[in-house]
């Protein structure tokens, strides 16, 4: 299934030294044995959400933050400070829910000096169980319009998530605070969806996931006599997730065909591409919050949408991505411009880094093992091109750094202000061009700009602001 995900034996021979916690890890849905069924909250005997309504990813100012702090985030100094960077940024008032290990409460604490104690709430998670800080992805955010009590928030959990132990998150909210958790028979992830006014969007390969769990029966759904599996999987986002919102899809119309090394000879070097470090099947990134942003309305009454472009971030910089699948960008943005949304497009960065250095004799002999299989393509057109048992063989992998991934206010009451990861620092010093673009771009329509501290050390492991964070509450 279309996470772009490498977990493998080759991959760690390749890249010795990857990021762990990244924001892929363990983007796979394994079988399911039906008897997880009697789990399902949605089966429960107490009745559960009658109509749901997802909290928006732009309208409206933020009231209320959800934040994941593990313990090799909290001593990390470059992750640190990010996190505190979005908790400085926020406003007087806002409330937040931490979920953070036992031993580092009093270190986080500190963090929230600038807040009152009482608009936080701390959900502590035992040492010895790993979760991640990707705080988007687990579940998804909404209320019962039906509720007496509107302002409550349920985290919305999808039929598996395998990530570390992110799955344990949303229960161990729901034990230290009003947040409810409930469940759905469906694939998604958070960071797959992004929430407008009378629509929301849902990128395509987790639709297609749903799709092929019913048909091979590991979802425990039966498609009613009458209707096609399609509409049948629209009616359960309907009744699960929201029931007001049309539902769009975000995603190309046939699959990417990346493929998942390529041998490239130039300027007398020999580098292996890792090209697809967070793409997906249908989509040129594995989740739609990377490289697509809502808005808001723009002057003439439609919507706006902001959709990257690789393109953009090449003459800025004068690179080349040769794997940044500009057309798969362009098809997505062009579908949204069909569909009658202003669409306006922005610099996003397909950023190569060496990972390691090996000899074409040390990589072949890897290639003849069973572990090496997938590489004996690359060898043999790496022998095509010249290279010699002492040659060196350059890895080199991509990731993603996008501006896209923000957080978004648009309100009557307080205004228009976004809040923007920045990455032109250190190494990536070239970047600061683009972080000035971009808020010159946010600027010119009509949004008050906040930066935010480095994230390059987020977008190495394929995640951004927009990632770690959950929005549990709007203001009107």
């Amino acid at each position: 299934m279309g996470a772009g995900t490498y977990g493998d034996a080759a991959y760690r021979f390749l890249v010795p030294d990857a990021p762990h916690h990244k924001r892929t890890d363990r983007d796979l849905f394994p079988s399911f044995d039906s008897t997880r069924a009697a789990t399902l909250n949605v089966f429960r005997a107490r009745p559960g959400v009658q109509r749901p309504s997802l909290i928006s990813s732009w309208s409206g100012s933020i009231e209320s933050l959800l934040l994941s702090f593990p313990s090799y985030g909290v001593h990390t100094p470059e992750l640190t400070a990010g996190y505190r960077s979005v908790i400085n940024a926020m406003r007087a008032g806002t409330r937040f829910v931490v979920v953070h290990h036992q031993s580092d409460r009093q270190t986080v604490e500190e963090w929230f000096s600038g807040h009152p104690a009482a608009n936080v709430s701390y959900v502590p998670m035992p040492d010895y169980v790993d979760f991640t800080d990707w705080a988007e992805d687990g579940y998804l955010a909404l209320v019962d319009a039906d509720d007496i009590d509107e302002t409550r928030t349920y985290l919305l959990e999808p039929w598996s998530f395998p990530r570390s132990g992110d799955s344990l998150i949303a229960d161990n909210v729901e034990e230290h605070t009003s947040v409810r958790a409930s469940q759905a028979p469906l694939v998604f992830q958070g960071g797959n969806c992004l929430i407008g006014d009378d629509f929301w969007l849902l990128g395509t390969d987790y639709f297609l996931d749903t799709l092929e769990l019913i048909r091979s029966g590991e979802l425990p759904v039966s498609v009613p006599e009458g209707r096609t599996e399609v509409e049948f999987v629209r009616e359960l986002f309907s009744r699960h997730v929201d029931s007001a919102r049309e539902l769009q899809l975000v995603g190309t119309k046939r699959p990417l065909g990346l493929k998942k090394y390529y041998a490239t000879a130039e300027a007398g070097q020999y580098l292996l591409d890792l090209p697809g470090g967070g793409t997906g099947d249908l989509q040129p990134i594995f989740h739609i919050d990377m490289f697509v942003t809502l808005a808001g309305p723009a002057d003439d009454g439609r919507f706006r949408v902001l959709v990257g472009s690789p393109e953009l971030a090449d003459a800025a910089l004068g690179t080349k991505s040769p794997f940044a699948l500009q057309t798969a960008y362009d098809e997505i943005a062009v579908e949204f411009d069909r569909r009658g949304f202003a669409v306006s497009r922005n610099p996003l960065v397909h950023r190569p880094q060496i990972t390691q250095q090996l000899t074409f004799a040390a990589l072949r002999d890897f290639a003849g093992t069973p572990d090496g299989a997938e590489l004996r393509e690359v060898v043999g057109e790496f022998t095509t091109a010249g290279a010699q048992p002492e040659s060196t063989i350059h890895v080199r992998s991509w990731h993603h750094i996008t501006w896209n991934n923000c957080l978004v206010e648009n309100s009557s009451s307080t205004g228009r202000t976004v809040y923007l990861p920045t990455f032109g620092h250190g190494e990536q010093a070239d970047l600061a061009v683009i972080d000035d673009e971009m808020d010159r771009l946010w600027t010119g329509l009509g949004f008050s700009v906040v930066r935010l501290a480095d994230f390059n050390a987020f977008a190495s492991r394929l995640g951004v602001v927009h990632c770690i964070k959950k929005y549990l509450g709007r203001g009107a």
